[in-house]
């Protein structure tokens, strides 16, 4: 074997042990892709005869002559030049074949998406996930929510949404998860209204020290029997009323007591059961979702005609507020005032602040 020939063979094994570790230690970059094409080229056009060597040639063609070999074969450096700009283009599309995830923190627990357990939970390729974090941790305070501290929280809200947005359209799937006070992130999900995100995480605290899992499609009979959301209404409403309380019981009870503070007419949405990481099914979320949105635009309204805001006190998973704020973003001017409440069980009133979520107060704080 001659001298070109080790050498080229060493940097096509370079090559592929830098694909290899680039894939498996999350470190692959557009110069890994860059260089890869470049070198190929490189070779090939080192394959292509200068016009001395073609005359040559021709002359030792046309003579019956055989010309003394040069140290490589052209064509073995062609090949070896097509297979480096190969793996170049082919990382290049893994590379933009993302999965883009947006992880909200607004409480002290807080979890990540592309550390090593979690993508091994969801059975996803660490190099694949891209994840966009909303952190408002050091911003939220809980019971001493001020008018400043909201305004920062929804201008981050405002600036990180639009950003993931911008990337999930160029996205076959983008997907969410979170641990946030619900009123921020169905004020997310009215930003998000447009974005199609196609993936929900949840985390699961059931066993061994927590974990994540994905909403899937459910597929057969004993899949599809979830259970089913119930629609309860006071039974004397006070029509005359101009604000209610749309209570919404699914990873816990909202008890009566609690909302009692609101003094005013109190329409239910709950599971028989409540528990958390009940729902599991896209089909799921979808039905729930759906029976929301009749409730907030049709239920109520037709109950009380003379109301302008819906007070909603809720306990229910990420998934669940964001699919909420989706629809009340999309649907913004057919429906009354509506403010998203954060619960707090140490409080004598445990209802401490509401955001409005639509209209022309969104953003600002309910007290």
């Amino acid at each position: 074997m001659t001298g070109n020939s080790i050498i080229i063979i060493v940097l096509i094994a370079v090559a592929i042990i830098s694909f290899s570790i680039s894939l498996v230690l999350n470190k692959e970059e557009k110069t890994i892709t860059n260089t890869l094409i470049a070198s190929g080229i490189a070779l090939i056009m080192s394959g292509i005869p200068t016009f001395e060597e073609l005359i040559l040639g021709i002359i030792a063609a046309l003579f019956k002559f055989q010309l003394i070999q040069t140290e490589g074969s052209y064509i073995f450096r062609v090949v070896i030049g097509v297979i480096l700009i190969i793996l170049g283009v082919f990382l290049y599309f893994k590379i933009k074949k993302r999965i883009y995830v947006l992880n909200m923190y607004g409480i002290a627990a807080r979890k990540n998406i592309d550390d090593s357990k979690s993508a091994k939970d969801l059975k996803l390729a660490e190099y694949k996930i891209k994840e966009q974090v909303i952190n408002f941790i050091p911003f939220f305070e809980g019971t001493a929510m001020s008018q400043k501290m909201n305004k920062s929280i929804c201008e981050q809200i405002n600036e990180e949404t639009n950003r993931f947005s911008a990337k999930a359209s160029e996205q076959k799937e983008s997907c969410f998860t979170g641990m946030a006070p619900i009123p921020y992130t169905v004020y997310a999900g009215t930003l998000l209204e447009e974005a199609k995100i196609s993936r929900y995480f949840e985390y699961s605290n059931k066993s061994n020290g927590g974990y994540y899992y994905e909403l899937k499609k459910a597929k057969n009979k004993k899949e599809k029997s979830y259970p089913k959301l119930n629609l309860t209404f006071p039974e004397k409403p006070n029509i005359a009323t101009k604000e209610v309380v749309l209570a919404i019981s699914i990873t816990h009870n909202v008890r009566e007591e609690d909302v009692s503070q609101f003094n005013t007419d109190v329409v239910r949405l709950s599971l028989d059961k409540p528990e958390d990481n009940v729902i599991k099914f896209k089909q799921q979320l979808e039905e729930y979702k759906s029976l929301i949105q009749n409730v907030l635009e049709t239920e109520i309204p037709d109950i009380y005609p003379q109301l302008r805001v819906i007070h909603i006190a809720a306990s229910i998973p990420s998934c669940m507020s964001i699919e909420i704020g989706k629809t009340i973003g999309l649907k913004t001017n057919r429906l009354k005032s509506i403010v998203v409440h954060h619960y707090m069980s140490s409080m004598d009133k445990p209802y401490t602040f509401g955001l409005f979520v639509n209209g022309d107060k969104k953003g600002q704080l309910y007290k």
